[in-house]
This record gives structure tokens, C-alpha cells and sequence, in this order.
């Protein structure tokens, strides 16, 4: 992946923010920008944005002094998530599928990042392991692979981190993976892991460590140390974590399996995801021809509008088990219309019956589930409330609310729902 604008100020930003752990004085800070800046006065357009950020890192090692800035926060995150780590093996457990459930907790683990979020508390984490949508998911291509893979190298991210990925390694274990290597940073960059934090959380009972050699973000093989280059060459599946790892990693044609949290803007783009999404992705390079394609479905659903004085609202649906303000939409049974589909799965969810208007556009994601990957495709009808009725009782729908559209713009998660509810809004106006 190549750097884009953003990264840019995103990096600045990371020098300020690591140097200002030893000297926060607004003058030395200062001059930390001003040298970062005098980096990238030269930058390359095909320079990764990992690259970008380790230049940061270490114009902020130099200037500071200090080797491991961020020493005392990784010991802080380690422990706090080995304190969570009962927690995480409770929710693998919880029913079938624990090489699924094992995979979100790894990806969820992707949090732990000090270059986006400067403090993350265990409630947060929690919350994203219960709550947080995937934005792609290739389950049904990794668990083939790592079933049949006898050499994984593992990629790992920052401390803390890790310990979610232990969850991960023992599930590989047990599927009968014969050897893992793992593999953490030469020297230190930002929060990134090292051997030390790879023996203080006990992952030498899963795996065998590796280094990249270098203090950078990422990782470019061909650059490692011999005994990571010849386990790379000969393993059967690579598991990447992290947006960084991902940055210098993406377009290789190894099988390479990419685990992380869509964090930034320009990897959401990359992978056309929302920002915050959860991503299982294999590399573009196989997946291209190979492997089964996602299952595609077809769902309708409707933009309800109505004016209250001067203002415009829209009904909502919140789902039960995630909380998310989302449309009201559902699968077209065998024999219906768009348009039949739309009206029916409206009044099922919200109770209200309508009369439909035009259609406004369509939406296109894919998701997981019960180990196949799907690629839906939702049509949106613009709707007149006619009446208001009860309810079905839902499995999947908890609440049902009228919103004005700026309020609904803010409560829903879906980028690609909210162009069409500004869609259906302006259509809406000019009636």
C-alpha cells in the first residue's frame, strides 16, 4: 500500500505525541515537528505508510534520547491484557466455532495501537469484542488453509495486543498446526512488540519467536535476518497483523491472511470498508481465481420519511444483539419484487405500514456467516408512513425511532446507508 495524504499529518502527529512522553515543553515539541517535516520535505509517493511512520518514530527516538519510549506503557498494556485473558478464553468457548471467535478476539486486540488511540481501557475492548461489525470476513478461506497448513508464520503487532493473539495461537494449535513462528520488531518502534514482550506474556507456549531485524514498522522479509527469510520461503500461510504489517505486506503473492481493525481512513479506503471495521482479508493476489467465491443475496429495505413542522425525521431500527441504528431491510423471499420485499420487511421490523415512492439506489457489502462469506445487495425505496401498527415480534430488532436527519446521520454506522438516506432526504424535498 502506498502513502497517502493523510499520513502526512497522522505521523507528525505520532512524533509529537511519543516525544512529548519524555519532554512535553511546547518548544522541544516544536522543533520534533519542524525535523519531522524536514523528512518528509523529500518523501517518496511510493514510500508505505509504515515507512512513514517509522521515519517519525525515529526522529522522535533521536531527538529524545530515549531507545523505548513507549517502554512502560507496553508493560502497562501487557498486563492489562493477561488480566483479560480469562475473559477472552470465555468467549471462545461459548459454543461452536472457537476458530472463528478466536480470530475476532485477535482482531479486536488490534486496539492497542498508541499511534491512533493514546489511552484504551478494558471496557473499550470488551465492548469491540461484543459489538464491532466486520467489514470483511474470510473465514471459510482461512480456516481451509490453516487446516491444512503445517508452517504459519504468525506477524505481531504491538504489546498488549499479543496476549489476544495468544487466544488465536492455541486454537491453531489445536487444529493441528505443527509450527508457529512469531514474529515482533528488531528494536523499538512506537508501541510494537519485542522478544521481551513476547516472553513477559508467555507466548513461547504457542509459538517459536522471530525478529524482523530492523525498528520499524511492518515488515519486509527479504530485508529479516537468515532464519526469518528461510521459515518465510518454506511456511504454508502467513498471518499479518495490523494496519502496518498490511502496509508493507499488501499486493505480495504469498497466501498471507490479513488480521486487523480498519483504523485510519486511508486502510478503510483501501479496503472499501467503514472506518472501525473488523477485517479478515486474503491477499488480492490469490484470491483473484481462487478459492470459493462469496454467496450472493439480495435484500430490500426503505428510506421512511415524514415531516414534523419544518424538519424532516427518518425511522430507525436498532439491532438487538450489536446496538447499531441501522435501515429496516431484509432477504426477498422466493417470487418477490424489490419493491414486495421492501414493503413487507418494513412493516415486519417497524410496525408501520407505507406506501412506496421510487427507488432510491442500491448498497453492496459482504459479511460471514456460519463459515460462508456473503455479498449482499440492498435496494432502498423511498417511503410515505401510512400507518402505524404493531410490531412483530423481532429477533434482531430491539429498538424502533424517529429521528430528524441530522441526528440520524450521527446515531447510524454505515457510511454507505447514510448516502442513501441523504439521498432519499433530498428526493423527499423536492416531492
Amino acid at each position: 500500500m502506498k502513502a497517502q495524504i493523510e499520513c502526512f499529518g497522522c505521523n507528525i502527529r505520532q512524533a509529537q505525541e511519543a516525544a512529548a512522553v519524555v519532554c512535553p515543553e511546547r518548544d522541544f515539541l516544536w522543533r520534533v515537528s519542524q525535523r519531522v517535516c524536514m523528512v518528509y520535505a523529500h518523501a517518496d509517493p511510493n514510500w508505505t505508510p509504515a515507512y512513514m511512520t517509522s521515519l517519525a518514530h525515529k526522529v522522535a527516538r533521536e531527538m529524545t534520547g530515549v531507545d523505548d519510549i513507549y517502554a512502560q506503557h507496553k508493560k502497562y498494556y501487557n498486563h492489562l491484557a493477561l488480566k483479560l485473558y480469562p475473559e477472552l478464553q470465555r468467549f471462545v468457548g461459548e459454543g461452536d466455532g472457537a476458530l472463528e471467535r478466536a480470530v475476532r478476539v485477535a482482531i479486536v486486540g488490534n486496539i492497542i495501537d498508541l499511534g491512533v488511540y493514546r489511552e484504551i481501557e478494558a471496557s473499550q475492548i470488551l465492548d469491540q469484542l461484543y459489538h464491532v461489525q466486520w467489514g470483511l470476513c474470510d473465514f471459510a478461506l482461512f480456516e481451509e488453509d490453516v487446516r491444512r497448513a503445517k508452517t504459519i508464520v504468525y506477524v505481531g503487532d504491538n504489546a498488549g495486543e499479543i496476549v489476544f493473539d495468544k487466544i488465536l495461537l492455541g486454537e491453531l494449535k489445536k487444529v493441528g498446526v505443527e509450527e508457529i513462528f512469531f514474529v515482533v520488531k528488531g528494536g523499538p518502534v512506537s508501541n510494537d512488540a519485542l522478544l521481551t514482550d513476547f516472553w513477559e506474556v508467555g507466548l513461547n507456549d504457542f509459538a517459536q519467536v522471530l525478529t524482523t531485524g530492523k525498528d520499524e514498522c511492518g515488515v519486509v522479509p527479504e530485508e529479516g535476518p537468515p532464519d526469518l527469510q528461510e521459515v518465510w520461503k518454506r511456511a504454508d500461510l502467513v498471518i499479518s497483523k495490523g494496519q502496518g504489517n498490511f502496509e508493507s505486506l499488501s499486493g505480495r503473492k504469498e497466501k498471507i491472511y490479513f488480521l486487523l481493525k480498519a483504523k485510519c481512513v486511508p486502510v478503510a479506503r483501501e479496503f472499501g470498508v467503514e472506518q472501525g471495521a473488523l477485517i479478515l482479508k486474503r491477499n488480492h493476489a490469490l484470491v483473484d481465481g481462487n478459492g470459493p467465491s462469496p454467496k450472493k443475496v439480495y435484500s430490500s429495505g426503505g428510506v421512511i420519511l415524514r415531516k414534523r413542522g419544518e424538519m424532516v425525521e427518518v425511522l430507525l431500527v436498532q439491532k438487538r444483539d450489536s446496538g447499531v441504528w441501522t435501515l429496516p431491510k431484509g432477504h426477498l423471499d422466493d417470487g418477490e419484487t424489490e419493491a414486495e420485499a421492501a414493503e413487507r420487511e418494513v412493516q415486519e421490523e417497524t410496525g408501520y405500514k407505507v406506501s412506496l415512492r421510487e427507488k432510491i439506489g442500491e448498497i453492496q457489502f459482504t459479511y460471514h456467516r456460519n463459515g460462508e462469506s456473503f455479498e449482499e445487495v440492498a435496494s432502498f425505496f423511498l417511503m410515505d408512513p401510512v400507518e402505524e401498527g404493531k410490531k412483530e415480534e423481532e429477533q434482531e430488532i430491539g429498538e424502533v425511532s424517529w429521528f430528524s436527519l441530522p441526528q440520524a446521520l450521527t446515531v447510524m454506522q454505515y457510511d454507505n446507508e447514510k448516502k442513501i438516506v441523504i439521498k432519499g432526504g433530498e428526493m423527499f424535498q423536492k416531492c
